[in-house]
């Protein structure tokens, strides 16, 4: 890209967090206040660069929501970087000594940490100044950076809104055929959920399910739930007792850095036999009602997605589906309309076929997952 075009897509998503003119929002400055603390500066700013100004949208010792023209502040060159930029004594920096804060206000020290959002667009900066020359040690610059960190979660969280609504309903996968089998699906989005949710044909014939959930709040688990699927769904041809961890060793470092983790139940079916292999990783809300009416929870002792030990393996369990046996995975909200798992299985004895189990479940959830799969 050019930096003409840069600088438009910046203006862009700028625009897009819909933050500019609200005035003194505290999420904003706590983090500029907490960054002057934490350094002993007079002052801090948390800039937005847009439209050829950089606004102060949140600043300590300085006008909040002033704006200035981008070439006049030295957020203008640290937003061109991934890196932070550390600049001990501006007045011996000839791109900044003749920059009116410089020879107005008397500005000797900079450090700034570029901002930046999930598509990668940096949108501002995180930066301190002071009076009289500085250094910073190595220490100091990563605690500029993790301060940014939580400046760019608390600005992407209005561009998730939008995003979430967008990634919630890209999670609802097409209907599959099956020959020999039916497939009857449930899906309510909401943009505060974490459920996920796959149904495919392999390659090799075999149908995969997927059905599983991300406990944190708000967009972060729509995010995270789109995250572990698209890594199911790239180990559609890995063996199934490798196919949990290396999922788990894709997503490990994003569940880590929400503090969460992620629970999912996986099964495979080949259509010719009726054999399934399945995994449970901390899901347990999956149950196969035999055509005679006896019913089990396929559930295992392996631990969610991001807590079994590296050292324990994942232990995948099998079954046969014989013509008239069903097998029934969910999600929490499904149970929460329904009364409970055992509610559910009931349900499954009593009612005849999927589509009409989807149909009496359907009215009283409010969001969530069920998945019914028959032999015919």
């Amino acid at each position: 890209m050019t930096q003409l075009h840069d600088a438009l897509h910046r203006t862009a998503v700028v625009e897009a967090l819909d933050v500019l003119g609200n005035g003194p929002e505290e999420r904003f400055d706590r983090i500029t206040r907490m960054t002057q603390e934490a350094f002993g500066v007079p002052l801090t700013f948390l800039n937005l660069l847009h439209d050829g100004l950089a606004t102060a949208q949140s600043a300590q010792g300085w006008h909040q929501g002033a704006s200035a023209p981008a070439e006049q502040v030295m957020c203008s060159t640290t937003v061109l970087s991934d890196e932070p930029l550390v600049v001990p004594d501006v007045r011996l920096d000839p791109r900044f000594a003749n920059m009116p804060a410089v020879i107005e206000q008397g500005i000797r020290f900079y450090a700034g940490a570029p901002l930046s959002m999930h598509d990668g667009t940096r949108v501002g900066t995180l930066c301190i100044l002071d009076a009289a020359p500085r250094e910073m040690s190595a220490a100091d610059v990563g605690l500029l950076q993790d301060l940014a960190h939580w400046a760019e979660r608390e600005l992407g969280y209005s561009l998730e809104r939008d995003r979430v609504r967008r990634v919630v309903d890209g999670l609802v996968p097409a209907p599959v055929d099956v020959p020999g089998y039916d497939l009857d699906t449930l899906s309510v989005p909401r943009d505060d959920t974490g459920d996920l949710a796959d149904w495919r044909v392999a390659a090799d014939g075999r149908l995969h399910v997927t059905v599983g959930s991300v406990a944190a709040s708000g967009g972060a688990a729509a995010l995270l739930a789109a995250a572990v699927r698209s890594a199911v769904i790239a180990r559609t041809d890995v063996p199934m007792d490798t196919a949990i961890v290396g999922l788990e060793a894709q997503v490990a470092a994003d569940l880590s850095a929400a503090d969460t983790v992620g629970s999912l139940f996986h099964l495979r079916l080949d259509p010719a036999s009726g054999h399934v292999v399945w995994g449970d990783a901390g899901h347990g809300l999956a149950v196969v009602v035999r055509a005679d009416g006896g019913a089990a929870v396929l559930r295992s002792a392996d631990l969610p997605i991001g807590l079994q030990p590296a050292t324990t393996p994942r232990t995948p369990g099998s079954l046969e589906l014989a013509p008239g046996d069903v097998v029934v995975l969910c999600t929490d909200g499904v149970l929460a309309g329904v009364g409970g798992l055992d509610a559910l299985v009931e349900l499954a004895r009593t009612t005849r076929g999927g589509r009409a189990l989807v149909d009496h479940v359907r009215p009283s959830t409010t969001g969530g997952t069920l998945v019914v799969l028959t032999r015919r």
